[in-house]
């Protein structure tokens, strides 16, 4: 699993999981303090770069928002930074 969240292979991250579940359910996993231990790291590892993921999408998403924005028109801000806008009545601008 952490090396499919390194690589951004999410369509992994679903056979793995389920793979997992699996195992849980089956009393696969085992009992030892000291590798139930380390998996508790290797989880905690993993909710670190998920959480990272969600950020990098979420900004993502901002961006494309922001980007099918300029292409909609022009936003700008009066002195007291209100939002204006101003609708784009050229062609398409591929610059964006």
């Amino acid at each position: 699993m952490h090396a499919a969240l390194l690589s951004g292979d999410f369509a992994a991250m679903a056979g793995l999981t389920e793979r997992l579940e699996r195992q849980l359910t089956r009393g696969l996993i085992t009992t030892d303090p000291v590798m139930l231990r380390d998996l508790r790291k290797k989880s905690a590892e993993n909710a670190v770069l998920l959480r990272s993921a969600q950020r990098g999408l979420r900004a993502a998403q901002r961006r494309i928002t922001e980007i099918r924005g300029v292409s909609a028109g022009l936003t700008t801000y009066s002195a007291d930074g209100q939002r204006t806008y101003s609708a784009h009545r050229g062609g398409p601008d591929h610059r964006a």
